[in-house]
């Protein structure tokens, strides 16, 4: 496959996938949901905000092939695509040498939550998740993320989602015996992703972490 960022469609599951110039072969692979404002059928406006943005502005930091689904609609969260989801996953399996063990899942807003809703809900199993921004609407949700290393981010003025959303998440999840973190950004309102995709080390983190 060539590298860069790649559109494709199957049957109206619009998607990117990034692959660096140079990878490692089985390769670590991040699995990217985006926020309200990235959906659409266009194909690649996911690829424009938060991790897709900080792979352009420095793409050694990001060692890894990124899948980028795209929700058509606006207002619906990721759960309700799961399919779509899995649709990618298994495209980027049949397409890729893709290591089984280090798989990672993030995303902002939308897809914060998506990355809590649905870190041990796909095909893939992932060695860690990075929530952006992001809540739980499922309060059963939180009980399924103890066994997975999660790193929350979130903007402390955040008006679109609210800051608290990510603090009774994390409180949540750790209350049920995780070990998950939240970094909150002072004075930083909804755009905490290109923070936490920018200055965090967070790909040099994602590796550390690898299935058994």
């Amino acid at each position: 496959m060539p590298a860069g960022f790649i559109s494709h469609s199957i049957e109206g599951n619009d998607f990117v996938i990034y692959t660096p110039r140079k990878i490692e072969s089985p390769a670590p692979a991040i699995l990217f949901l985006h926020g309200r404002g990235e959906s659409g059928t266009d194909g690649i406006k996911q690829s424009a905000i938060g991790l897709g943005h900080a792979i352009r502005m420095r793409a050694a930091d990001w060692p890894f092939i990124v899948i980028a689904p795209q929700k058509p609609d606006f207002d619906s969260l990721w759960p309700a695509h799961i399919e779509r989801i899995n649709q990618t996953l298994e495209f980027a399996d049949a397409n890729h040498k893709i290591d089984p063990h280090r798989r990672y899942i993030t995303g902002l807003s939308q897809g914060g939550n998506g990355t809590f809703e649905l870190a041990t809900s796909l095909t893939w199993q992932f060695a860690a998740a990075a929530p952006v921004c992001g809540w739980i609407t499922n309060p059963s949700s939180a009980a399924k993320l103890v066994n997975i290393p999660l790193w929350a981010f979130h903007g402390e003025v955040d008006q679109a989602v609210k800051v608290e959303e990510s603090r009774k998440a994390i409180a949540a999840i750790n209350a049920a015996g995780g070990k998950a973190k939240l970094t909150e950004y002072l004075g930083v309102g909804h755009n905490s992703w290109d923070n936490a995709y920018q200055n965090e080390s967070l790909g040099a983190w994602f590796l550390t972490h690898s299935l058994d």
